[in-house]
């Protein structure tokens, strides 16, 4: 009887790792039909010749763009992101000691500090601050939701921010007061869709081949002072829309143009301080640039 049992169990046992190893196999097989999609979409959708790219080990830091063929200076490598333009309906259009109220909260770039005080005295410390575009604090019993009244005393936990742009808050639980008033709030879109930060792994598996991470090269370029290459604006033709999300307002395209000469398996870099301003331009662990470069 001991004998049939283990036996038995054997038997269960090995069922269970056949079903798990036919699980994982398709799993994989998803990812790679998945991957195989956003290739398509990039070439189609994007236009981008992804047999120009590589992804492989960078000298700089982790993964990079590599290209697979010499490039001439001026040449386009194709689109990083294409700008799109969110609603301003959260954006009150009153000034207060300098900057403008807006109901949302500032979702991109890097926080320079945090601290438990005034909104008053916040605003105080921003003007301080070269680097301070803006504030952003939650504020759940809507103290703040008129920017017509005078400001209330009360201290909460204030975020210091490099950049302002911020993103609708429905519940208006936060509040954000920005240096800077624009017409609009613009944007960086990555397509395929999946190339996104919340669906784009970072850093990748390593089981993940890097042919099918060529859709997401944008998200793979690397910072430098002394770039390869640099982005312009161009216009996308009238009616473009992004597939999935047609509702989305498209202002233009970024394109990535070589600022030299390149060789087979030279990379593609950016200096991340001379993009837009709503794009990340903080680079943590990483030295600023010298001014001189700005003129690239």
């Amino acid at each position: 009887m001991m004998y049939e049992h283990g036996h038995h169990n054997l038997i269960i046992t090995l069922i269970c790792f056949v079903l798990l190893a036919v699980r994982a196999e398709k799993q994989s097989q998803e990812i790679v039909d998945g991957y195989q999609l956003m290739y398509e979409d990039a070439e189609k959708i994007k236009q981008d010749d992804l047999s120009l790219l590589s992804i492989a080990k960078s000298s700089i830091h982790g993964k990079g763009v590599l290209i697979n063929r010499p490039l001439k200076k001026g040449e386009s490598v194709g689109i990083l992101y294409y700008e799109y333009l969110e609603e301003m309906d959260h954006l009150a259009t009153v000034e207060v000691d300098g900057f403008w109220h807006a109901r949302g909260y500032i979702s991109d770039g890097g926080m320079i500090a945090k601290h438990h005080l005034s909104v008053k005295d916040a605003l105080l410390r921003c003007k301080e601050m070269h680097e301070c575009q803006g504030i952003t604090f939650q504020d759940p019993q809507r103290l703040f939701e008129n920017p017509q009244s005078s400001l209330p005393t009360t201290e909460v936990i204030i975020e210091f921010k490099d950049k302002s742009h911020f993103s609708k808050d429905t519940e208006n639980s936060w509040q954000s007061y920005l240096k800077e008033h624009n017409d609009s709030n613009a944007s960086a879109l990555y397509f395929p869709l999946g190339c996104g930060v919340a669906y784009l792994p970072n850093p990748p598996p390593a089981a993940l081949d890097n042919h099918l991470m060529l859709p997401c090269w944008p998200r793979y370029v690397n910072h430098s002072c002394q770039p390869t290459a640099k982005v312009v604006k161009v216009p996308v033709q009238k009616g473009f829309v992004v597939p999935g999300i047609p509702w989305t307002k498209i202002s233009g395209a970024y394109q990535v143009l070589l600022l030299k000469d390149l060789a087979e398996r030279d990379e593609i870099t950016l200096n991340y301080e001379l993009l837009p301003s709503y794009m990340m331009r903080r680079v943590e662990g990483v030295d600023k640039c010298d001014k001189s470069h700005d003129e690239l």
